[in-house]
C-alpha cells in the first residue's frame, strides 16, 4: 500500500507539472524559478484542483434546477400562483440564494421568491447587460457578477424560456451571494494558516470570495493593494492567463506585517464572468 501511495503522489506531482508548468516553459521567462509545482507538492495544488471541481459541480447544478424550472414555467407560464411556487421549488437548489425571479421578454420583472423581495416585482432590468443580452440571443450565458436592483453584489444566472410552442416568453433567473456560496464550497479544502484558496474575476481582480472578510469586493484599483507592485503585477497575469503560478507581497491575515507568499490559479468554467480560483501560500521570507 505504501508503494502504491508513492506512485500515486508521484502521478498527482506529474499531472500538476504538465498543468501549471505549461505556464512557465522557458526559465528566463520566469519570475521566481525558487517557486512553482516542482517545489510546492502535490497535496496543496491537489486541494485546489478539487476545490475548483467542486465549485464547478455546485454551479452545474444550479444551471440543472434553472433548466428544470425554464421547462416547468414553459407550461405554466411565467405569472400567477404556478409560477410563484416553481420559483419557490428554484429557491432550494443552493443555501446562498438570494432571490429567484421570472422576467417578461421585454425586460420586466414579473414574478419573484422569496416574497420579501416582492418589491422588484414590475421593475425593468433591460439595463443589465447579461439580461438584456438573453433576452436579444434567447441563448443561455452563464454566470455573471453584478450589482443587482436588491442593492448586492452577487452572481446572477438567466435561464430563457419558451412556451410549448417554441415562442420567446422570457427568462428565469437564479441569483446568490458568492461569498456564502465560495466560503461553504471551499472549506472542506483550506489549508492550515495564512494559506488559503480564494476567488476573483479575471476582468478586474473584484474578489468574491476571501477568507480574510475586508477583502471581499476589493479589486485591483482599491487602495490597499497600491502599495505593493508585485500583487498589481501578479493580478494583471491573472487577468490574462487561465492557469498560472507566481509570488508576490502582501499583508498578513491580521494586516500586521508584510509576508512574501506564492500563488497558483486556475479558471472554474463558465460562459459569463471569468472566475478565477486561486491557492496562496505562505513562503519563507528568503525565498
Amino acid at each position: 500500500m505504501k508503494d502504491e501511495a508513492r506512485s500515486l503522489g508521484k502521478g498527482i506531482s506529474i499531472t500538476l507539472l504538465v498543468l501549471f508548468g505549461a505556464t512557465c516553459i522557458f526559465p528566463a521567462s520566469c519570475e521566481d524559478m525558487s517557486f512553482g509545482p516542482q517545489t510546492t507538492g502535490g497535496e496543496p495544488l491537489w486541494g485546489l484542483l478539487t476545490a475548483a471541481d467542486a465549485a464547478s459541480s455546485n454551479l452545474s447544478a444550479i444551471e440543472a434546477a434553472l433548466v428544470d424550472a425554464s421547462i416547468a414555467l414553459s407550461g405554466s407560464g411565467i405569472d400567477g400562483p404556478a409560477a410563484v411556487g416553481i420559483l419557490s421549488n428554484l429557491t432550494m437548489a443552493d443555501a446562498s440564494v438570494i432571490d429567484c425571479i421570472t422576467i417578461d421578454a421585454n425586460g420586466t420583472v414579473r414574478e419573484v421568491q422569496p416574497a420579501s423581495f416582492e418589491a422588484i416585482k414590475g421593475v425593468n432590468l433591460k439595463r443589465q447587460r447579461h439580461v438584456n443580452d438573453t433576452i436579444n440571443s434567447r441563448l443561455y450565458s452563464g454566470f455573471h457578477f453584478i450589482m443587482s436592483v436588491e442593492g448586492l453584489n452577487a452572481i446572477d444566472s438567466e435561464m430563457p424560456v419558451f412556451d410549448k410552442d417554441g415562442t420567446f416568453i422570457g427568462t428565469v433567473s437564479f441569483m446568490f451571494n458568492s461569498s456564502d456560496f465560495f466560503e461553504r464550497i471551499l472549506a472542506p479544502y483550506q489549508p492550515a494558516g495564512d494559506s488559503k484558496i480564494w476567488v476573483m474575476t479575471a476582468d478586474d481582480g473584484t474578489i468574491l470570495y476571501e477568507t480574510d472578510p475586508s477583502q471581499q469586493f476589493l479589486n485591483k484599483s482599491s487602495d490597499v493593494y497600491q502599495p505593493y507592485p508585485s500583487i498589481l503585477e501578479l493580478i494583471n497575469r491573472i487577468s490574462s492567463e487561465r492557469t498560472g503560478y507566481g509570488t508576490y507581497e502582501f499583508l498578513d491575515q491580521s494586516h500586521q506585517e508584510t509576508i512574501h507568499n506564492g500563488c497558483y490559479w486556475t479558471t472554474i468554467p463558465n460562459m459569463g464572468t471569468e472566475i478565477r480560483i486561486l491557492l496562496t501560500l505562505e513562503l519563507d521570507p528568503k525565498i
